[in-house]
């Protein structure tokens, strides 16, 4: 049998070709499917990226500061983790650029794990404060509750030190008179012709009461509710005293008898009626008696 050198050539080339023109539509079929797989995963890897960048900036959101500094920087953080969402949408399936990406974004989750460290640091510093705060606003009401319950001691101690030291009386007695150029003066109760009216009373011991000059004042009140002979108006602190009458004696812790005679200096001469007579040492009432006259 004879072979054509020639055709056997031809043979050959055209399976070479046949052969490299499978071979190379598998390889490109393959590279074809690899693409495909590695965009599909780029874009998996971004909508994780997106997903991850809206999670922080949502995280971001939901926190509240006082602090300005800190604030500031939230709002930087927050700016920056914007920006990167913004330019992701605009990437193409390219896996170096992804990769940058994933780095930014560690580097921002570093920075927002330094930034609420100093948050919390900050926010147990405040809670520390306010703590101590309220400790102080506790402690100074409780200071100012012992401060007024001492100063109602003090009063009340005050008030029992002024209760037993005080002077008291008695065996009070009034008489109306009518004065005379001879040496007694004539007892009387007609209202139009009395012009004195004295006074007499015991004042008792007290081993608590202070010695020495006391001053003691009587008021005469009329049936119309008005001070009779009025010789001026007194003031002790916050209270005032009208007074028709005044007196003084030297107190020696022990009784004494004390009497005055007042001067009724009147323009009119006195109606008949009830008249009342109260006797004071300085301020305080130590007693009264009355006399109707006719």
């Amino acid at each position: 049998m004879i072979v054509n050198p020639q055709l056997f050539n031809y043979k050959l080339i055209i399976g070479s070709l046949v052969i490299a023109i499978v071979v190379l539509g598998s390889y490109s079929l393959a590279s074809y499917n690899t693409l495909k797989s590695q965009e599909k995963l780029m874009e998996q890897e971004i909508k994780l990226v997106q997903n991850e960048l809206s999670n922080m900036i949502t995280f971001y959101d939901n926190i509240r500061v006082d602090n300005q500094e800190l604030s500031v920087q939230l709002q930087q953080s927050k700016s920056k983790l914007n920006s990167l969402l913004d330019s992701l949408s605009l990437v193409k399936t390219d896996y170096p650029l992804i990769s940058k990406y994933k780095e930014n974004i560690t580097a921002l989750l570093n920075e927002r794990r330094n930034l609420f460290t100093r948050i919390a640091n900050t926010l147990e510093r405040n809670d520390a404060l306010k703590e101590e705060t309220l400790a102080n606003k506790l402690k100074f009401e409780s200071n100012q509750i012992a401060l007024a319950k001492l100063k109602e001691e003090n009063l009340q101690l005050s008030a029992f030190i002024d209760d037993i030291s005080a002077l008291a009386l008695e065996n009070i007695e009034v008489k109306a008179m009518i004065t005379s150029s001879s040496e007694y003066d004539v007892e009387t109760t007609k209202a139009g012709k009395i012009d004195n009216l004295e006074v007499c009373f015991t004042v008792l011991k007290n081993e608590f009461a202070t010695q020495g000059s006391k001053d003691i004042y009587v008021q005469i009140i009329g049936p119309d509710n008005t001070i009779i002979s009025n010789r001026g108006l007194l003031e002790f602190g916050q209270e005032l005293l009208s007074y028709s009458g005044k007196t003084a004696f030297n107190y020696k812790n022990d009784n004494i008898a004390v009497c005055t005679k007042i001067n009724l200096e009147n323009d009119k001469p006195l109606k008949k009626g009830e008249y009342v007579i109260a006797i004071f040492h300085n301020n305080k009432l130590l007693g009264s008696s009355k006399i109707e006259l006719n």
